[in-house]
């Protein structure tokens, strides 16, 4: 019985400091526009037997609007991806707020037409391509970064990951790639 080529790794911000700021200065921002929306709105509508506020209305929808955006939103300062290699297929997710998971994609990796390090030349080739669709699913631009130019669906896409060194070799190992996929970096 053969044994599954299994990893899990989840990708997380190195320097953290400034996205935890303004994670809480959101949090901040919600209370306060959110207060002082509804505050503008009740007070409009209290006031009704004195004359319409439109203006008063106006910004209090505003400060409301801008606090429900701002919550919708507040989750997108806390990222990390999720990689998944089983068996020559990679899957990639994107949690937020470790609460709330999206699904990215399934790559097979014999659909995988060049790789490799973006240090290498043939990265600038892809990068530069307008008719590619690309996906950054890195934190750490410092990282070890790979690329994934891939057709699937009859789209092709540019990927760009930061997985350990130890799932690398896992993706160049058991001919899950094609000959001549991977591009070394000399």
């Amino acid at each position: 019985m053969a044994m599954d080529n299994f990893k899990e790794e989840i990708v997380v911000r190195r320097h953290n400091g400034v996205n935890n700021v303004i994670y809480y200065l959101c949090w901040a921002f919600i209370i306060i526009f959110g207060l002082y929306g509804l505050i503008n709105v009740f007070g409009v509508i209290n006031t009704i037997q004195q004359g319409f506020n439109w203006p008063a209305l106006i910004l209090g929808l505003i400060l409301v609007g801008l606090a429900v955006l701002l919550y919708m939103k507040k989750d997108e300062l806390r990222v990390e991806y999720e990689y998944t290699f089983t068996n020559g297929t990679l899957d990639v997710s994107k949690v937020m707020n470790n609460s709330k998971r999206k699904y990215l994609a399934e790559i097979p990796l014999k659909l995988v037409e060049s790789c490799g390090s973006v240090t290498h030349q043939s990265f600038q080739r892809y990068i530069n391509d307008k008719t590619l669709k690309k996906h950054n699913w890195f934190l750490n631009r410092d990282a070890d970064l790979i690329y994934l130019f891939f057709t699937k669906n009859s789209v092709k896409h540019l990927a760009v990951i930061e997985p350990s060194p130890e799932m690398q070799a896992m993706m160049r190992s058991k001919g899950y790639l094609g000959f001549g996929v991977w591009q070394e970096t000399k």
